[in-house]
């Protein structure tokens, strides 16, 4: 289910005429667009198999900056002296974005573009984004309650899929990713450890 045809699903889900394009002045479709990025975001933003990278080696740029490319939800990174702050790495120890070597990675988590997400995933997104859209502009409960069970029966397909695919173990986890980076946030010299309450 591409973007368009999803987006032409929420209008008729309140009972609007079809467009043939994303870039239309139709009156709901702006709205409906959206609350399709907006469930885009949030859907993915724990991480699956299909949006995320592992042991990626960041390179500083000519301007001597680390710029994300797309948008990052979450961003494991092997020295916790750099976060991201929007879509830059920034040192906490020199308060910059100036990056002068290359940072590693050891997990990101990606937003995707609606047409990059698997089928599963965009069929999710899409009754999630249209039960939002039926709650917001129909105030339908009964329609509204329809949506949302096509989303939770399409969730179960979507998280067998992770399961199958991502084929996950103990040593995926955040936390012992850091540890096999060689991290070592419990030794004498901790002065560029700051506190996770995740980890």
């Amino acid at each position: 289910m591409n973007e368009l045809e999803t987006l032409n699903m929420l209008l008729r889900a309140i009972g609007s005429s079809p467009v043939n394009s994303l870039q239309t002045d139709h009156p709901d479709a702006g709205n409906a667009k959206d609350t399709m990025d907006r469930i885009r975001g949030r859907a993915q933003r724990r991480g699956w198999w299909c949006n995320i990278d592992y042991d990626v080696t960041l390179e500083p740029n000519a301007s001597d900056e680390v710029v994300m490319i797309g948008v990052v939800s979450s961003l494991v990174l092997n020295d916790r002296a750099y976060t991201l702050r929007g879509n830059k790495l920034y040192n906490k120890h020199t308060q910059s974005s100036k990056i002068y070597s290359t940072v590693h990675a050891t997990r990101i988590v990606r937003v995707l573009d609606w047409d990059d997400m698997p089928p599963v995933m965009q069929e999710y997104c899409a009754y999630y984004a249209a039960a939002e859209f039926v709650r917001d502009e129909l105030e339908d409960p009964q329609k509204e309650s329809s949506m949302r069970e096509s989303a939770s029966a399409s969730l179960l397909d979507l998280k067998k899929q992770d399961l199958e695919e991502g084929q996950y173990n103990i040593f995926a986890k955040p936390r012992v990713l850091r540890a096999r980076s060689g991290i070592r946030p419990y030794g004498r010299d901790n002065s560029r450890f700051t506190g996770d309450p995740d980890a």
